[in-house]
């Protein structure tokens, strides 16, 4: 207990349990015919949880400051368990209903039946026959349990708890006794009736119980009431005969229908005699009860307990206090009317019936009139609660309006961004698996409206942490790409809510979605196109020698390419994927986030695909969108080569050449050496001698990186099938944005490799090779000169006259 009291709020992560106890059941009673064993079970884990939280409520200390939210959840579980118990027993009925004639003729009901049918048998049938008047018993006795689960946590005045009387009205008894004795009395103990009957206290009404008595009166007659609101009439008579009244027994008798066995023909030899039950003067005892229901002389309580029995709805009314309470006292005298209407009219009575009142016969109640006349009362507080969600859920399910009930929590969802006011987790989970319900008994024609009601409580499930849970739901909707698209944004909310997403955790993620027959590949294509997207348009810096950083966001963007790598089939959309984020990445002039990107592509991603297309097909040639894939990353990787391959040259040349130590340099400069002896002589040559071995050392290497450099800078000048970055075979779509960014690559990589390769050759003093440049350039069959601007241009033939100039100098011919 102390444990659970710590928490923020006790006992919230115990009910979060019911998310996964209700995916177990759900699977666990997949057939059709176990939708009803389903409900139960979501009933019963719902239950549980009430339990337990009412448990740990009671066990609190009084007054503790965090029961105020667990007070809340027990109260919205025990709405949710109710409701599933409504859902049961209401639709197990409709359902073995639709085999039925339920809408045929109350003489149809009757035919075949003798007078001598009792009015028990003739009501029982008329509850097989009439679904309206079944459906509405149903949805009473609901609420009657409702009443019985709470009633021994909210009533604590029963009659019971006070003691074990055995006549009724003892003070005043004791009083009388004592007065016909000749022992005074006090104050309290004048004016008191003078009979002990049960009419004494009416009868005269200038006389009165003593105090003490009238307290027990009330509090037995709330008793009462309490257990004739929970459907506990055998209860409510056992109560008034242990408080010494057992006149008040007997009138809880008088409304019920006769039934004599005897009526019936028998065969048996004996011809024994059964006992009949019920009241065969049950009219006299209604008519009694509804002039009494007057009588306002009466008490309130007493008057409600009357009007119950006999169907008197307006004296019924002012001992309802809540929703529930209303619901159950019109639908109970929409019951009594109904059974009324065709006792009198089926059955051939002996006598003249006692004539009821023109109000009770002007009581016309039907299910859709009984919620409209709640929704219209005065009581605010019964407004307040018919707009409650669950109560607005449970009114739909009566009334059977399943695509009503479905586009009413359909626009629960667009009603704000807020879960946390506009729907609760526990109210999700409810709706969705409603929604599932409905359309396993095949109702509901909106299948747009379940799916949005499952898409909302799969985005919940992820919020709160469950992705285990999202694939099952994800899989319960209708078209594969709506399960694809949803998914998918489970799974990109998984990626931006860790800050580091593991590949074993991608790894299960699908694997959950294969397991329910997703399509993976086009899930995880769509994770990454997601999370890659940079923008309808992205930032062309057109200055290629300038590099700008990675940031945060691209490092994310990279990273989920690693949805594409949980399964070699997706290695082509892993290239076309890594090609466009690296295409974005070569315009920003983010030359580290496109090596990130590159490396994350693994080396044997080609082999992959001509293996797995020709294994597919037969064939070795790569269908066009991969093949122009490739020739891109081809492209990509040649151009980071060449970037490499070019800083390593500069930084070897510029940045490691071996430097002249002083003495060397003077001595150069013909410093006095013979002022030095013989030893700083002899260590100034050796340090000459070793300067000169580190100079060809590093000749040696800044020539292999020049070659490696120009080499690798003219893989891309020299790019073969149409040049660098330009597509070898035609797309029907010619100016698409992936061609565009092409051109735009073409226009500012392409002119910065040929500068790059100028620095080169001029820095290594190759000026003839400077001017074969030139010629390729210029070339019509690479035709690099058309995509490079007017200032690109210049400077290259900036560099070009520089190198002409150098060969004239040195007497070479160009």
């Amino acid at each position: 207990m102390s444990i659970l009291l710590e928490e923020e709020v006790p006992g919230v992560e115990n009910a979060l349990e019911l998310f996964e106890s209700f995916l177990q059941t759900f699977q666990s009673y997949g057939a059709e015919h176990q939708v009803f064993n389903q409900c139960a079970e979501y009933e019963s884990k719902c239950g549980e949880q009430v339990t337990a939280l009412h448990k740990l409520i009671q066990m609190a200390p009084q007054g503790h400051s965090k029961l105020a939210q667990a007070q809340e959840l027990e109260q919205e579980l025990r709405f949710e368990r109710d409701t599933w118990r409504l859902v049961a027993s209401l639709y197990q009925d409709r359902l073995n209903s639709e085999f039925q004639d339920s809408e045929m003729e109350s003489e149809e009901i009757w035919s075949g039946l003798d007078d001598a049918t009792s009015e028990d048998d003739l009501v029982r049938q008329l509850y097989d026959k009439n679904a309206i008047i079944r459906q509405a018993q149903l949805v009473v006795d609901w609420l009657e349990q409702r009443a019985a689960d709470v009633y021994h946590d909210s009533h604590y005045s029963q009659a019971e708890f006070y003691g074990d009387a055995v006549t009724g009205w003892e003070n005043t008894l004791h009083s009388l006794i004592s007065k016909k004795r000749g022992i005074s009395t006090d104050n309290a103990e004048q004016n008191l009736v003078t009979q002990m009957d049960p009419d004494a206290p009416n009868r005269d009404q200038s006389r009165r119980l003593h105090p003490l008595d009238k307290e027990d009166e009330m509090r037995l007659l709330r008793s009462v009431f309490a257990r004739l609101r929970c459907g506990q009439l055998d209860e409510a008579q056992q109560l008034c005969f242990r408080a010494g009244q057992p006149f008040r027994a007997a009138i809880l008798e008088g409304w019920k229908l006769f039934h004599d066995p005897n009526m019936k023909s028998r065969t048996d030899v004996a011809n024994t005699k059964e006992s009949p039950s019920g009241n065969p003067y049950r009219d006299i005892w209604k008519m009694m009860s509804w002039k009494e229901c007057e009588n306002v002389q009466l008490s309130v309580e007493e008057r409600s307990i009357l009007a119950l029995l006999c169907g008197h709805l307006k004296a019924l009314l002012p001992a309802c206090p809540s929703w529930e309470d209303q619901l159950w006292a019109h639908l109970r005298a929409m019951i009594d009317h109904c059974v009324e209407k065709e006792l009198r009219r089926c059955v051939n009575y002996k006598r003249q019936l006692q004539v009821l009142p023109d109000e009770y016969w002007n009581q016309q109640l039907t299910v859709e009139s009984i919620f409209s006349t709640l929704a219209a009362s005065r009581d605010k507080t019964l407004v307040a609660q018919g707009r409650d969600q669950y109560r607005i859920i449970q009114r739909y399910l009566i009334m059977d309006d399943v695509d009503g009930l479905l586009e009413e929590m359909s626009s629960w969802l667009s009603k704000g961004d807020s879960w946390s006011v506009h729907l609760r987790p526990h109210m999700l989970r409810l709706m969705a698996h409603l929604a599932l319900f409905f359309r396993r008994i095949g109702r509901g024609s909106s299948d747009d409206l379940i799916g949005s009601i499952l898409e909302a409580y799969v985005l919940q499930l992820v919020n709160l942490g469950r992705t285990d849970l999202a694939a099952v739901y994800v899989a319960q909707l209708p078209l594969p790409e709506d399960q694809i698209r949803l998914y998918a944004q489970c799974l990109v909310m998984v990626e931006e809510q860790q800050e580091l997403c593991e590949d074993t955790e991608r790894q299960r993620l699908l694997y959950l979605a294969h397991q329910v027959g997703l399509d993976v590949n086009a899930i995880a294509k769509q994770v990454v196109i997601t999370l890659c997207n940079q923008g309808g348009n992205i930032q062309h810096i057109s200055d290629a020698s300038l590099q700008v950083a990675t940031s945060a966001d691209d490092e994310r963007r990279i990273r989920s390419l690693s949805w594409l790598l949980m399964d070699p089939s997706m290695r082509s959309q892993l290239l076309i994927q890594a090609n466009t984020l690296m295409r974005g990445y070569l315009l920003r002039r983010q030359i580290e986030a496109v090596k990130l990107t590159f490396k994350l592509i693994p080396p044997d991603t080609l082999k992959i695909l001509s293996e797995l297309w020709e294994s597919r097909t037969g064939l070795t040639d790569l269908p066009t969108e991969v093949a122009a894939a490739t020739r891109e990353y081809l492209s990509i990787q040649a151009y980071i080569d060449a970037l490499d391959a070019f800083q390593e040259w500069f930084t070897r040349f510029h940045h490691s050449k071996p430097k002249k130590t002083e003495a060397s340099v003077q001595q150069q400069r013909g410093g006095a050496s013979a002022q030095l002896s013989f030893t700083e002589n002899l260590l100034k040559e050796q340090h000459l001698k070793q300067h000169q071995v580190e100079m060809l050392r590093w000749q040696a290497a800044v020539d292999s990186l020049t070659e490696t450099a120009i080499d690798k800078l003219y893989n891309v000048l020299l790019f073969p099938d149409g040049g660098w970055m330009a597509d070898s075979v035609q797309f029907e779509d010619e100016n698409t944005p992936r061609q565009q960014q092409q051109q735009l690559l073409r226009q500012s990589c392409i002119p910065h490799a040929a500068l790059l390769l100028c620095n080169v050759l001029t820095s290594t003093h190759r000026h003839s090779q400077c001017l074969e440049l030139a010629n390729v350039v210029a070339s019509e069959q690479q035709s690099l000169y058309k995509v490079c601007s007017a200032e690109q241009l210049g400077q290259l033939t900036k560099h070009l006259r520089q190198a002409y100039v150098k060969l004239l100098d040195l007497g070479e011919s160009p």
